[in-house]
């Protein structure tokens, strides 16, 4: 099925190649069949500065709808991406990635994470997680870049590994949304929105967010409730509120009781709640480094650690960092937060390790994403 994907967009590459390269900016993304947060700040950036400039963003059904109707999207994303002097993408797409490169299109992978604590791409090649080196190759990946932006330049080795470049192809310009976390509101104008609905946030207890990553490949959620259940169990009978936000493609049966402490607020992102919290706990998950960006600390609580030691393999081992605080049970760190010394001593070291993987980044990554997307049109 990949060599006839692989086929059939070579030739029809060829042929929209009879037609010229507008000026335009294209927004291409094969993962999601939503827009993202990147791609909207982009965008209404874009169209600020330069009305005149035709930007267009095209999102695909997830894989899952089926692969007829996946390479219908890909046909309309193969145009845009064959005629637009730039293109930005989200991930991996085959549709800048298979045909030969064109001439005078620019592409941008606008990789959707801020950074890398488990390894991907090209670093975790023939392991249960990753791709086999026989599919990277019959799939072009992560090939025809021009250029990749990253969250800080503590991502820059790890983001060089992953899509095989050179560090020098790597910009460490930070990404749209997290210009909209810094610059967001504060924690407590947050706090009191979510209070309307949500009083028990402000019971006198401490907020902790318990935001895992998703484990690939894995179709039971037995992990995840057994996780929530142990640090539920943990915190049980002190005053702390752990509040559950779950990644978009994992569903939880709504049926499911759960502990007293255990709460869930629907309809928020986990970016979106983590200025009204007072601690994050994930894993292996970016989010663990944008929490940094807020000033909210992070705890990593990895019960399957050994696992992911050895697929996909970790570029920051939350376990042996001394920066960070992680336990592959939850007891100690449900310790460190109901210590409030102990907690400020992991906020100072979580803060200098954030510092180090974000230097240099002001809160203007939209401002210096959109002025390379703009020389490239001239």
């Amino acid at each position: 099925m990949l060599r006839l994907l692989s086929i059939g967009l070579k030739l029809l590459a060829s042929l929209f190649r009879l037609f010229p390269v507008r000026r335009r900016v294209a927004m291409l993304s094969r993962q999601s069949a939503s827009v993202s947060q990147d791609y909207r700040i982009l965008a209404k950036e874009l169209q600020r500065l330069e009305p005149n400039l035709p930007v267009v963003i095209r999102t695909t059904n997830s894989e899952k709808s089926g692969f007829v109707q996946l390479a219908t999207h890909l046909v309309g994303q193969l145009w845009y991406a064959s005629t637009s002097r730039v293109v930005v993408l989200d991930g991996y797409n085959p549709v800048v990635c298979v045909p030969p490169k064109r001439k005078g299109v620019y592409v941008i992978q606008l990789w959707h994470a801020v950074g890398a604590i488990k390894k991907f791409g090209f670093q975790c090649l023939d392991t249960p997680a990753g791709r086999t080196t026989e599919y990277a190759r019959l799939a072009h990946m992560h090939e025809n870049y021009d250029a990749i932006i990253a969250g800080g330049p503590g991502s820059v080795a790890s983001f060089s590994e992953a899509f095989g470049y050179p560090s020098n192809k790597v910009l460490p310009l930070g990404l749209p949304r997290m210009d909209q976390l810094v610059n967001g509101p504060d924690g407590n104008t947050v706090l009191e929105s979510l209070c309307v609905k949500h009083s028990w946030l402000k019971n006198g207890n401490i907020n902790v967010l318990y935001a895992p990553t998703l484990r690939q490949g894995i179709t039971s959620n037995e992990w995840l409730t057994n996780a929530i259940h142990d640090l539920a169990a943990a915190f049980e009978g002190a005053p702390a509120n752990l509040i559950v936000s779950v990644h978009p493609l994992i569903h939880l049966d709504e049926a499911m009781r759960w502990p007293d402490n255990v709460h869930f607020i629907k309809g928020h992102s986990t970016e979106s709640l983590l200025r009204a919290v007072d601690v994050l706990i994930t894993d292996y998950s970016a989010v663990g480094l944008e929490s940094g960006l807020v000033d909210t600390p992070a705890l990593f609580y990895c019960p399957d650690i050994a696992d992911y030691r050895e697929s996909p393999g970790l570029n920051i081992d939350p376990m042996k960092d001394e920066r960070l605080v992680g336990s592959d049970t939850a007891g100690p760190l449900a310790e460190v937060i109901l210590d409030s010394d102990a907690l400020d001593r992991a906020s100072i070291s979580y803060r200098d390790f954030t510092a180090s993987q974000f230097a240099g980044y002001d809160g203007d990554a939209t401002v210096q994403i959109v002025k390379q997307i703009r020389e490239k049109c001239l």
